[in-house]
């Protein structure tokens, strides 16, 4: 399987309810030694449209990631791109259906420095549908290891009006001691932000395509 590191970054969100506003908007802050970075976006397509759309890109991650990069990981440089420190290679990707675990292994290059081979990512995947027709897809780190502490939260479809919604992401991050030397805000902000805001990009353009084919 192709490369996935960071899209268990981007897709591992905080615990707890997503808001939303009527302004699309990325941002970060640093604090403790964990970053939490809100992003949302503005979707013109039906609540059904949308929640479809979640649950695609929710199967094809665990189990055709080939497919997500298709569309859903589109133009956010994941198959071992180089960034300015960190070079991500991680080559499985595996989820069980029974403990809702989803693992993804490979190497991780910093640049110049080292290269951690072999790290072994776990996350929990869970999800809530509420009575508005809000649906949250929550991804946990189950178990620490060298290159993160910390890695939990929620991706969020909230619906607003006139055929139209929010996607909303909020991630915390906490990274392993030797990561964290390295991993400045403003790295953090080069490496993630960008991959960020097309990843909902992405999502948008995908539920909208789908919303147009209807009419």
């Amino acid at each position: 399987m192709k490369k996935v590191i960071i899209l268990l970054l981007l897709c591992n969100w905080v615990v707890m309810p997503a808001h939303s506003s009527n302004v699309d908007s990325i941002s970060t802050v640093y604090k403790d030694g964990e970053f939490v970075s809100y992003s949302q976006i503005r979707v013109y397509a039906s609540d059904s449209v949308s929640n479809v759309v979640i649950n695609q890109f929710v199967n094809q991650m665990c189990y055709d990631l080939d497919e997500l990069y298709k569309w859903g990981l589109k133009g956010m440089h994941l198959d071992n791109e180089k960034d300015e420190l960190l070079v991500f290679d991680f080559k499985t990707t595996a989820y069980n259906a029974k403990s809702n675990i989803l693992k993804g292994g490979g190497d991780v290059i910093v640049t110049g420095i080292t290269k951690i081979p072999n790290i072994y990512i776990y996350t929990k995947l869970s999800e809530k549908i509420h009575s508005n027709g809000r649906k949250d897809v929550h991804l946990d780190l189950a178990t620490q290891n060298a290159l993160l502490k910390k890695l939990n939260g929620v991706f969020s479809y909230v619906p607003f009006k006139n055929k139209s919604g929010y996607y909303v992401l909020e991630t915390h991050i906490k990274f392993g001691w030797f990561f964290n030397i390295f991993i400045t805000k403003s790295r953090y902000k080069k490496i993630m932000e960008w991959r960020i805001k097309q990843l909902i990009r992405n999502l948008k353009e995908e539920s909208e395509k789908r919303e147009r084919n209807l009419k």
